[in-house]
């Protein structure tokens, strides 16, 4: 066989192996890449008519179009075109208009698909997740602002922002009426919240005799638990998924449990039901020892039109108790994302991210089949590096196809819906810019394989490489003490049992050691016992920790949102100046030693030093977080009713920045509340490394191109250019022909890609004015000569 085509697929029907040989596909060629590690949501949909089949190439910034009218089961590649960075969502108005979300970019990226361009940008700060239609709007999830932008699908102005009480919004759906959307709160917790080591009981004795009493620590409870009225002085709706009146624009209302992280969302045509798939967290179980091979459940919630809620887990026969159990990691279904209904509106079929299966699933959540979609790690085999991540689903019932989009392996697994097996994989366009070290080590995340019995990855609580915005006690009374150094050279001997510790992010985690909350994990490597601990596996290689390691070190943060265009600070944030705060962290006394935030928090880096503390009123010693991810947890309100049950410090036992930077840990700012808002402000809007340019886009005609704001954007974009925060593109037409332009700053000229004339500022416009289409993009730094040679592949 021709050594050129790489074998990738194979399924076993009638007695036969059937051989399928992917296309080559352009890989990167050292042109810097940037992981962003995107949500995809809803990467691969139809048009109505059938016949075109829309993906997202994610790591390349493009929509790809394919042909399915001639043969479905091979769908023919038409043309990629170039949107915004990370694009995670896609979903066609028309036969020939596809709206396009963003999440890196903030922006909806409207195509014309016979143009081969964008014809128009939405801005829908910050980081969007999903686009529906219904009558005349169109409904964008806006995940982190926890609100859905409605705007006119046909003029594309805003028409209403509507704030939605959960946490991260994605997924979304229509009423088959078209009534009714309903989003699904990716991030909406589980109703738990913690009591504080002040007010909690001792912690019980540990099972290890040579332990002494673990320190005192707070507990993770139900915020409505009897035993703790008293304490718990707000309410937590726990709201999993809102419902919206299309027409009004009104909430209908919300509902609860559901599950804890919820991925997906379909309403099933024959009855109006909706289905949601789920995780349901288990961080009500103390200690790691007890979690062991089983700390989510993996589920698919019906509610009916009525408002009756029910769970079915999609692993009632799982073993949790005799680890490892390879005959349970055969079946097991983890991280349900993805979900469509069949023909005959009543089965569905679920994508398992976790355990690169999609499920066939009766409406009482039976699993009537499962289809493998790795051909590599079939059964109970495990093989992270060819795993495939199936993440999105669009069917096609008159031709009895379901394509599968893989976030992992960037490829769409074509299934015959008669048979229920895969017939072909392609690849999702002509060119995948991820790095070596991605691809090689981005499994190890994913993976519930790697578990003892299938049902949980690190990702079950790491959602897309951060957080679930949950605290869990992983302490274990069986364990044994060790040491850590403190920031003055002394040792300190940890205990096992731990306590409550909010769950981190993995975004940029190179060159942040050691690791953790307490600072207990020297390198990522030493993260490798929670597969046997926590997960109920085994240990994987260290040459297989290395490609995670790697992996993980490529994570790399989103621009914050608080911080303006020109990576600036602003002067307005929560009563507070953040360009004052900056000053002041660095340089305003907060005890009387003299010390500053700046001591410890070393604001050049993010906000830590990486020492390892043991303040004076604490129990035991704590790292000096970073604080670039402050603004990621403002949704605990300790007065409620509130969202999360868990705000910021270690255990996320205190509500937020505000209050934390007014408490006793810092006497000198006693009374001093427009330095503690200046500070907080400043906190919130730490850099994170991404510029705020980056992501950035305007689409310019003849109608805006001259307007200020799109005048002052550009002119922002190309200063930042200057300053080598981002690139500076331009895609779209010149003199009427598809082309890309890059910026390049020493000459202030646009180049023309992959070769070409270059252009003045006013060139460019006198393009647009006479009638071109042009987004001008930034783009990460280095990245921009590739992403402005992608119009040339129309």
């Amino acid at each position: 066989m021709n050594a050129t085509l790489r074998l990738r697929w194979i399924t076993r029907a009638a007695g036969l192996v059937v051989l399928f040989a992917l296309p080559s596909m352009t890989q990167n060629t050292g042109t810097p890449y940037t992981n962003f590690e995107g949500a995809l949501t809803n990467p691969i949909r139809l048009s109505s008519d059938g016949t075109r089949l829309y993906a997202v190439n994610n790591p390349n910034g493009t929509l790809s179009v394919f042909d399915v009218s001639t043969n479905p089961s091979r769908p023919a590649l038409l043309s990629e075109i170039p949107v915004g960075v990370e694009p995670v969502s896609v979903n066609p108005r028309t036969n020939d208009e596809v709206w396009v979300v963003n999440q890196e970019s903030n922006s909806v990226s409207i195509v014309s698909v016979s143009q081969g361009i964008v014809v128009d940008t939405l801005h829908c700060p910050v980081e969007p997740s999903d686009v529906v239609f219904a009558g005349q709007y169109a409904f964008v999830s806006e995940a982190r602002n926890n609100q859905i932008a409605v705007f006119d699908a046909v003029t594309h102005t805003i028409v209403k922002l509507i704030a939605v009480f959960g946490g991260g919004p994605r997924a979304m759906t229509v009423s088959a009426d078209g009534s009714t959307v309903y989003a699904a709160f990716a991030l909406s917790g589980n109703g738990t919240t913690l009591v504080t080591f002040n007010d909690a009981p001792p912690p019980p004795p540990p099972t290890n005799p040579a332990l002494p009493p673990a320190p005192a620590q707070g507990i993770i409870i139900a915020w409505n638990d009897p035993a703790w009225t008293g304490y718990v002085g707000f309410t937590m709706p726990d709201n999993d998924v809102v419902s919206i009146n299309s027409s009004t624009l009104a909430i209908n209302g919300y509902y609860s449990a559901v599950g804890t992280l919820n991925l997906g969302l379909a309403v099933q045509p024959s009855t109006g039901n909706l289905y949601v798939t789920n995780t349901d967290a288990l961080n009500l179980v103390r200690f790691e020892t007890n979690l062991n091979g089983h700390f989510v459940n993996n589920r698919v919630t019906k509610i009916t039109p009525s408002g009756t809620v029910t769970a079915y887990d999609l692993n009632p026969t799982l073993d949790y108790t005799n680890l490892p159990d390879p005959s349970s990691i055969a079946i097991a279904l983890a991280q349900p994302a993805g979900i469509v209904f069949d023909a005959t509106g009543l089965n569905m079929y679920i994508a398992a991210f976790g355990t690169d299966r999609v499920a066939y699933v009766d409406p009482n959540g039976n699993v009537l089949n499962r289809i493998e979609i790795d051909p590599q790690a079939t059964g109970s085999t495990v093989n992270p590096a060819t795993k495939r991540g199936p993440r999105g689903l669009a069917i096609n019932t008159a031709q009895n196809t379901l394509y599968v989009h893989n976030r992992i392996s960037n490829t769409i697994s074509v299934i015959n819906t008669t048979s229920n097996t895969v017939v072909n994989e392609i690849h999702t366009g002509s060119t995948d810019p991820t790095t070596a070290a991605v691809k090689a080590g981005r499994g190890f995340l994913y993976d519930a394989k790697l578990s003892g019995n299938g049902s949980g990855s690190c990702a079950a609580c790491h959602l897309d490489g951060e957080g679930d915005h949950l605290s869990w006690d992983l302490g274990d009374p069986s364990g044994s003490m060790f040491a850590v150094t403190l920031n003055t050279g002394a040792t300190f001997e940890e205990h096992p049992m731990k306590g409550p510790m909010n769950t981190l992010t993995l975004r940029g985690l190179i060159n942040e050691q050691p690791y953790h909350w307490r600072g207990d994990k020297p390198e990522f490597s030493d993260f490798n016992v929670a597969f046997q601990q926590l997960m109920g596996g085994t240990q994987i290689s260290s040459t297989d920790m290395t490609a995670f390691t790697n992996f993980v070190n490529t994570v790399t943060w989103l621009p914050n949102p608080y911080q303006n265009l020109n990576r600036t600070y602003p002067t307005s944030l929560e009563g507070g100046n953040a360009q004052k705060g900056q000053t002041e962290f660095i340089n305003t006394p907060v005890d009387a030693l003299g010390n500053t935030c700046n001591t410890c928090h070393t604001a050049t880096n993010f906000g830590s030093d990486l020492d390892i503390f043991l303040l004076a009123d604490a129990v035991q010693p704590m790292k000096a977080t970073l604080l670039r991810a402050t603004y990621q947890k403002e949704l605990f309100n300790s007065t409620g009713p509130t969202i999360d049950g868990f705000g910021i410090l270690h255990d996320g036992g205190e509500e937020n920045i505000h209050t934390f930077v007014g408490g006793n840990l810092f006497p000198s700012l006693a009374g001093k509340k427009s330095v503690q808002n200046d500070i907080s402000a400043f906190n919130l809007s730490m850099d994170t490394g991404t510029a705020p340019a980056v992501g950035y886009a305007v689409t310019l005609t003849a109608a805006n191109v001259s307007t200020s704001a799109n005048t002052t954007a550009w002119s922002t974009l190309e200063s930042q250019a200057g300053l080598q925060y981002a690139d500076l593109v331009a895609n779209g037409t010149v003199h009427g022909v598809v082309s890309g332009l890059l910026y390049v700053p020493t000459t202030k000229l646009y180049q023309q890609k992959p070769s070409g004339p270059t252009y003045t500022h006013q060139q460019v416009v006198s393009l647009v004015e006479a009638g071109d289409t042009l987004t001008i993009l930034g783009v990460p730094y280095g990245a921009g000569s590739r992403i402005a040679a992608l119009s040339a592949r129309k």
